[in-house]
C-alpha cells in the first residue's frame, strides 16, 4: 500500500529571522551567515504572471518590459509605507499612471480606470521630505528624476519657494510602441508628432529614437529637455538604445542646444521633445534645411492648432494672408483674400496620436495644410494596432467643402478649418464603427450647374431651402 500523501507549505517571511548564536550554527552544521537581500514582486504583478500575461497586454503600455517592475518599485520608494502597500496591492499596478501627493490633502494614485485614494490622513510636510530626498535636484522647469529611470517627478512651490505639492509621473520603455510610424522613420524623412500632454508622445518619440540607432544603424542625437527621453542622470536609459544625448541645462536653452548638437556631433537624425516656442521652432526649421531627419513633438490635438498657433506655424510652412487677382480668383472659385502656406514645411510627415494604439498619419504635411487653408479635407491615414498587434489603416480620401461665398476672408479661414475637421472627424467615427479594415479611393462626382441671367438672391434662396449642397464658383462679372 503506498504511503499517504502529504502537503508541504512554504511560508516566505519579510522580516528577517532572528541570527543562530556561533555555537548552535557549527553544531548543526549550518554555513556562515551571508547578508542577502529579498527581492520582493508586488502582489499584482505575480497575479498577472500567473494570469499569462492577458492583464499586462490588456493594459496597453504597461506591458512591462524587462528591468520595468524595478524602475517601478524605485518611484514606490518614495511614498511612505503604508502608501507604498496600498499602491502595491492594486490590481492595476503595471498601468500606475502617476502619483498626486499635496500638503494637506489625501493622496491620490491615478490608473487608467481613475483615481484610487490611497489614505484617508493628509499629506505633511514629511512626506514630501521623505520624497524629495531621494530624487535629483529640481531644475528651473520644477522637474526632477530618479537616476537611470525615465519616471517625472515634478513639484508645485508656494510663493516662498517651498515645495507643497508633488506629481510622481511613471515613465516606461515600451518596445514595439512607433510600429505604426516604422514605414515614415524608414524612409529618412522629418516626423512631427502632435497630442494633447498623457497621450504618450514622450514614448513613441523614445522608441522612434532607439529604431534609429539600432535598426537603421544611423547616428541619433537627442536633445533632452527634461530628461524625460533618456532619463534623468548623466548615464542614459536603455532604452534609447545607441542613440547620444544631450541634455539641456536650462529649458530657454535648447534651441541653441539644437543647433550645437548640428555643429559639433554630426548627427543623421536629431529627436526634440515638446516645440514650444518660436526660437524652437525657427532653430527646427534651421535643422530640417540642412538635410537632417527630424523627430519631434508638439502640443495640440489637430494640425489645425499648429496653423492657427503663432509660436509654431513654422512648422507647417507658416500661413499669410494673399489677395488674389480677379482672374486668379475666379480660376479659383475663391473670394480675392486667402490664406495660403508662407513656405515649405518644416516637417515631411505628421501624426496625431489619438491614443496609445490609434494615429491619424499626414503622409504629406504641405498637401494637409493646403488643403485646410483651402477648406478642403486633407488625405489622412488612420492608423491602428489590432487586438493581435496587427497594424491596421483606414484610407480616407481628399473631399471638397461647401463654403458660403459671401462670408469675409476671416471668417472663411476659421470656417474652414472647423468645418474640415468636423468632417474629418464624422467621417473618422463612421469607419471606426467597422470591425475591418475599410479603404475607400472613390471620389464623390457632382453634377456642374451653369447659370445666365439669374438673379443672385434668387439664386441663393433656392439653395437655401434645397436639401442638396452647392459650390458657388465667381467670374469678374458674377457667376
Amino acid at each position: 500500500m503506498p504511503p499517504p500523501a502529504f502537503h508541504l507549505r512554504l511560508r516566505v517571511s519579510l522580516v528577517p529571522p532572528l541570527p543562530l548564536p556561533a555555537s548552535c550554527r557549527s553544531a548543526y552544521g549550518f554555513p556562515a551567515a551571508t547578508p542577502c537581500r529579498l527581492a520582493v514582486c508586488p502582489l499584482s504583478v505575480r497575479r498577472a504572471r500567473r494570469l499569462g500575461g492577458p492583464l499586462l497586454s490588456a493594459l496597453g503600455e504597461a506591458a512591462c518590459p524587462e528591468g520595468s517592475e524595478e524602475e517601478l518599485r524605485r518611484l514606490l520608494e518614495l511614498l511612505p509605507g503604508e502608501l507604498r502597500r496600498r499602491v502595491e496591492g492594486h490590481p492595476e499596478l503595471p498601468a500606475l499612471v502617476e502619483v498626486i501627493m499635496d500638503l494637506g490633502r489625501p493622496p491620490l494614485a491615478r490608473f487608467p480606470s481613475g483615481d484610487f485614494l490611497l489614505s484617508d490622513r493628509p499629506i505633511s510636510f514629511d512626506d514630501l521630505r521623505h520624497a524629495t530626498s531621494q530624487v535629483g535636484d529640481f531644475g528651473g522647469d520644477n522637474r526632477a528624476g530618479i537616476s537611470r529611470t525615465l519616471h517625472r517627478i515634478s513639484a508645485i512651490r508656494n510663493r516662498k519657494g517651498a515645495i507643497i505639492g508633488l506629481t510622481c509621473r511613471v515613465g516606461r520603455a515600451v518596445p514595439g510602441s512607433a510600429n505604426l510610424l516604422q514605414d515614415l522613420v524608414k524612409d529618412g524623412g522629418s516626423l512631427l508628432l502632435i497630442g494633447p500632454p498623457g497621450v504618450g508622445k514622450t514614448t513613441v518619440i523614445r522608441e522612434i529614437a532607439r529604431m534609429l540607432a539600432d535598426d537603421y544603424k544611423k547616428r541619433v542625437m537627442i536633445v533632452d529637455t527634461s530628461n524625460e527621453i533618456g532619463g534623468d542622470g548623466d548615464i542614459p536609459h536603455p532604452g534609447i538604445g545607441n542613440a547620444r544625448r544631450l541634455q539641456v541645462p536650462n529649458q530657454e536653452m535648447q534651441h541653441k542646444v539644437l543647433i550645437e548638437a548640428v555643429e559639433n556631433h554630426m548627427p543623421q537624425a536629431i529627436v526634440i521633445d515638446e516645440i514650444g516656442t518660436k526660437l524652437e521652432a525657427t532653430a527646427a526649421s534651421t535643422i530640417a534645411q540642412r538635410g537632417i531627419q527630424l523627430v519631434a513633438t508638439a502640443h495640440g490635438i489637430t494640425i489645425e492648432n499648429l496653423i492657427m498657433n503663432p509660436s509654431l506655424d513654422m512648422l507647417v510652412g507658416g500661413v499669410q494672408s494673399v489677395t488674389l487677382g480677379d482672374e486668379e480668383a475666379s480660376r479659383r472659385g475663391v473670394q480675392k483674400t486667402v490664406l495660403e502656406r508662407k513656405g515649405p514645411s518644416t516637417f515631411t510627415c505628421a501624426a496625431e496620436i489619438v491614443s496609445k494604439t490609434e494615429l491619424r498619419v499626414h503622409c504629406s504635411l504641405e498637401d494637409t495644410v493646403d488643403a485646410l487653408l483651402a477648406g478642403k479635407m486633407p488625405h489622412v491615414e488612420i492608423r491602428k494596432l489590432g487586438s493581435t498587434g496587427s497594424v491596421q489603416d483606414v484610407s480616407m480620401q481628399k473631399e471638397q467643402l461647401h463654403v458660403d461665398p459671401y462670408e469675409n476672408a476671416a471668417q472663411l479661414a476659421c470656417d474652414s478649418l472647423s468645418n474640415a475637421r468636423r468632417s474629418l472627424n464624422s467621417a473618422f467615427y463612421l469607419d471606426s464603427a467597422e470591425g475591418h479594415i475599410v479603404r475607400s479611393t472613390e471620389v464623390e462626382t457632382g453634377l456642374n450647374l451653369y447659370a445666365y441671367g439669374v438673379c443672385i438672391s434668387l439664386m441663393f434662396q433656392f439653395c437655401k431651402q434645397s436639401p442638396l449642397y452647392f459650390n458657388f464658383a465667381f467670374n469678374s462679372s458674377g457667376f
